[in-house]
């Protein structure tokens, strides 16, 4: 029997795992491989020699694969949460969970990536954006926690659902 505790711990677990894993792959795709502002390893391995590059592209499509697998085990849980009950879950809430995800790994590579392991920059030769990554991704946590403290809970009861 679950509870309404471990429902909302369950439900934030699954959507903070997808978000996590998403966030990383939207990263991956978007600044990594699309834009090429920064890769994985730039910091130890030269983007602008073909080398380097392959090396870095290489290792960005590695880390491509492993959040998509993040982002599937979180899916696996959301839906394993889904199929396991009759109740109807708040969207709102699940976003809010997503967004809380993506904003955790934003600020994990912002901090841990680009200042703790100098793995990369940003911007390739220059920590001039890093501080504004950092920002702009502490405010998608509290983007998603906004939204987790304003849902108005993970289950939606009936009385909800007959407003909707």
């Amino acid at each position: 029997m679950s509870t309404a505790a471990g429902t909302r711990r369950r439900l934030v677990l699954a959507g903070g795992t997808i978000g996590f894993g998403f966030g990383a792959v939207i990263d991956t795709v978007v600044f990594h491989l699309t834009f090429q502002t920064h890769h994985l390893l730039s910091g130890y391995y030269d983007p602008y020699s073909l080398d380097g590059l392959r090396t870095n592209v290489m290792f960005d499509g590695l880390f491509l694969v492993v959040t998509l697998g993040i982002t599937l085990v979180g899916l696996g849980l959301l839906w394993r949460l889904v199929n396991g009950t009759a109740e109807r879950f708040s969207t709102r809430y699940l976003l809010g969970a997503i967004v809380v995800g993506a904003g955790v790994f934003n600020v994990y590579d912002g901090i841990v990536d680009h200042y703790v392991l100098d793995l990369h920059n940003v911007v390739h030769g220059t920590e001039a954006w890093n501080p504004p990554w950092v920002v702009v991704s502490v405010l998608l946590l509290v983007l998603g926690l906004v939204l987790l403290r304003t849902a108005d809970g993970p289950v939606l009861t009936a009385d909800r659902r007959q407003s909707e």
